[in-house]
């Protein structure tokens, strides 16, 4: 009984794994696309599940009929030969109803089985009691049995889903059929598409970058056949600079990362000539995502080019053409504006002191004033004077720096020196305004080359402009000190400008209590004739060029100066950095000498010739000149000048340059052609209001020794006056 048992669960374990297994084939061929083997109709049929599951009726009518045929077979069995086991072929009832009607027919069948059994041949004989070994027996039946059962049901099932597989298999063939069919035609349509276009040379690309596929428009655009690019490098169609740069690789990693890539390019045709191409690459990859290579589609559009670079020429010769007349016209009406401007700024600034000096002195003519109105009226004359003089120095000053040439006297600076000078000329402003002035000078720092009055100009303009700046009873901070360079030097706005590395310099720091620089005007400060405030409504005169003066100045010594501010209210810092000169070029620089002081009879018997068109000049210089005990002949003209020559024989000759008739080059060179017995080498000097360095040049070249503009003073003209009566050998 164990042995047919155990012979009946292989039988239909291996059914069972024989039918799985043709499942899983069937499941696995269907998704990879295989072609499968086209199931005919009667197939169809074959394997249809309707037609071969029976009904529920037929099920359990199959149970019945296979129990009793089971009975009456064993009942005959048992009647011809004694059987050893009563159940084989009620198990062969229960296998045949559950293969055809199922779980529930074969449970059917195991039922009854088991109550034939129990009561026609199991004793007691005709009776549903069991008794002895005969309950393991009817148990092992009813194990089997459902077993069997169970084995069929799901043989049943898989038998179903094999039939329905098979349908679906043969759907997915002919579909697959049908998209074959489909794909057929699209590439057959494609390469007709392909090799048709010749205006666009479209190829393919394997994953590292070499050619797989080349259209006619290739070989038209490329000059390559198919046969010889196959297989090559993308490179081959680069120029080689491009390949140098990496472009190539480039050009694939950028359609790899950000799904295509399109450009337009210079390429390299099999010929060496280079055309403009619009590009476009595309990767191509697999349905898992991998990458299977690259498809490029190109366009030559060099013509198309070359009319849009002619196009942007023209257009771009038209703009420059309207941006330059316009331009032109624009700096044409700035700059009358800032010329009507400028000279408005300068007549007011000259007409301000001159309308205190023409007042007090209409005054002092009338002879009413008390002697310390006069003492006022004579101070206020000599201020303003003086103010205009810088005026005129000033604007001077910028004309030599707009035309290059502002020169240096270069020698050795006590700069402590310098800044003490300019505080001492200041203090009077300062005091006038309550404004301390503090210092922090270093008076260990050595000497340093430059020129000593332009730098104490540079001082007295950043002194003057704190001052102007500053409120009653504010405070002005000068600091002189040295420095070892740590950083970049910065200029106008306080940003950083790279200069050349120094290694040590002289640092001049002027900060004040003012008003401050606001942050939009503070990189304009160091612009000629720019102020903050330009309005009629001012409260600070002034021409807005002592700070231009002032950087130009440091320029030319070789440092930089910088303005600092946080604000309106919040003061300002100007900072001047000038290099400390190498001690082995300080040693070749001899210390000036230190200037002799004028005596009061230092022109004593010294015979001047004096020859300027205006009166009240010569008035002037004859008083001056007198005082120091100068015999003194003025003239007006050339003509009457060469004629005193002949007769009074001076020592010393002062002529004015413009003069009506002729002028003092022309008086000068005649002079020059007069033997010297007669004068004709008498030491001269031009006092003109001519002062540019083309008059400079001009005076030297005509024969006069010295050049000095106008105005001047007493004592800078006695002082010239007697290094010329030196030069004469009459002092």
């Amino acid at each position: 009984m164990w042995r047919l048992t155990r012979w009946a669960s292989l039988l239909l374990s291996e059914r069972l794994r024989q039918r799985e297994a043709s499942l899983s084939e069937t499941r696995t061929r269907t998704p990879m696309l295989m072609p499968t083997p086209r199931l005919s109709y009667g197939d169809a049929r074959r394997w249809s599940p309707t037609d071969r599951r029976p009904s529920q009726l037929q099920g359990y009518s199959i149970a019945f009929l296979t129990v009793l045929l089971a009975l009456l077979l064993t009942l005959l069995l048992w009647q011809l030969h004694r059987l050893n086991s009563i159940y084989p072929l009620f198990l062969a009832a229960v296998m045949v109803s559950s293969w055809y009607g199922g779980f529930n027919p074969g449970l059917l069948a195991t039922f009854l089985s088991a109550i034939v059994c129990v009561y026609f041949l199991l004793p007691p004989f005709y009776s549903l009691a069991v008794t002895g070994f005969s309950v393991i027996g009817l148990f092992q039946f009813v194990l089997v049995a459902v077993l069997i059962s169970s084995l069929n049901s799901a043989l049943r099932q898989a038998r179903s889903q094999a039939q329905k597989n098979a349908q679906a298999a043969q759907q997915n063939y002919e579909s697959l059929r049908q998209i074959q069919d489909s794909l057929r035609q699209s590439e057959e349509r494609y390469r007709l598409l392909i090799e048709g276009v010749t205006n666009y040379a479209i190829f393919m690309l394997n994953p590292n970058g070499n050619f797989t596929s080349w259209n006619i428009g290739a070989e038209r655009i490329l000059g390559y056949q198919e046969a010889e690019i196959i297989g090559q490098p993308f490179e081959r169609i680069f120029s080689p600079e491009a390949i140098e740069r990496g472009q190539p690789q480039q050009v694939l990693t950028k359609a790899v990362t950000e799904g295509f890539s399109k450009e337009n390019r210079w390429h390299l045709r099999k010929d060496g000539k280079f055309f403009w191409a619009h590009c476009v690459i595309t990767p191509l990859r697999d349905e898992n995502g991998n990458l299977r290579g690259f498809s490029k589609i190109m366009q030559d559009i060099t013509e198309r080019k070359q009319v849009e670079e002619e196009k942007e020429q023209l257009l771009l010769r038209e703009q420059a053409a309207r941006a330059v007349s316009e331009a032109a016209q624009s700096a044409a009406e700035a700059a009358n504006r800032s010329k009507d401007e400028f000279l408005a700024i300068v007549s007011h600034e000259l007409r301000t002191p001159m309308t205190a000096i023409i007042g007090w002195a209409g005054m002092l003519q009338t002879g009413a004033l008390d002697e310390a109105k006069v003492t006022l009226a004579l101070e206020i004359i000599e201020r303003n004077a003086n103010l205009q003089m810088q005026l005129i120095e000033d604007l001077l000053d910028i004309s030599r720096i707009v035309r290059g040439e502002l020169s240096l006297s270069i020698d050795l600076v006590h700069l402590v020196e310098v800044i003490t000078a300019a505080i001492e000329v200041v203090q009077s402003l300062a005091d006038a305004k309550s404004i301390q002035i503090e210092t922090i000078l270093d008076t260990s720092i050595e000497k340093i080359s430059g020129d000593s009055d332009r730098l104490q100009q540079v001082v007295l303009n950043l002194l003057t402009n704190a001052i102007k700046f500053t409120p009653d009873g504010g405070r002005i901070k000068v600091r002189l000190s040295k420095e070892v360079w740590n950083r970049e030097w910065g200029a106008g706005s306080g940003e950083e400008f790279s200069q050349p590395s120094i290694p040590n310099y002289v640092q001049i720091q002027v900060s004040d209590t003012g008003q401050g620089i606001s942050a939009d005007f503070l990189p304009h400060v160091f612009e000629r004739f720019c102020q903050a405030d330009s309005s009629h409504t001012r409260s600070n005169k002034g021409l807005g060029l002592g700070l231009a003066i002032a950087r130009h100045v440091v320029e030319l010594h070789g440092g930089t100066i910088q303005a600092q501010s946080q604000g309106i209210g919040q003061g300002a810092t100007f900072t001047v950095n000038l290099p400390i000169l190498e001690e082995s070029r300080q040693e070749s620089l001899s210390p000036p000498s230190p200037p002799s002081p004028l005596s009061p009879n230092l022109l004593t018997n010294l015979r001047v010739l004096v020859v300027d068109d205006e009166a009240d000049v010569r008035q002037w210089i004859t008083a001056v000149l007198e005082e120091s005990g100068a015999k003194v002949s003025t003239f007006s003209s050339t003509r009457q000048a060469l004629e005193a020559l002949e007769e009074l024989h001076p020592d010393v000759l002062i002529s004015d340059i413009g003069m009506p008739g002729e002028d003092g080059y022309a008086l000068m060179r005649k002079i020059r052609e007069i033997e010297a017995e007669q004068g004709g080498r008498i030491p001269a000097v031009a006092l003109t209001g001519y002062a540019r360095v083309e008059d400079y040049k001009e005076a030297l070249a005509a024969g006069f020794q010295l050049h000095i503009a106008k105005p001047v003073r007493a004592a800078e003209l006695i002082a010239v006056v007697a290094s010329l009566g030196k030069m004469s050998g009459k002092i």
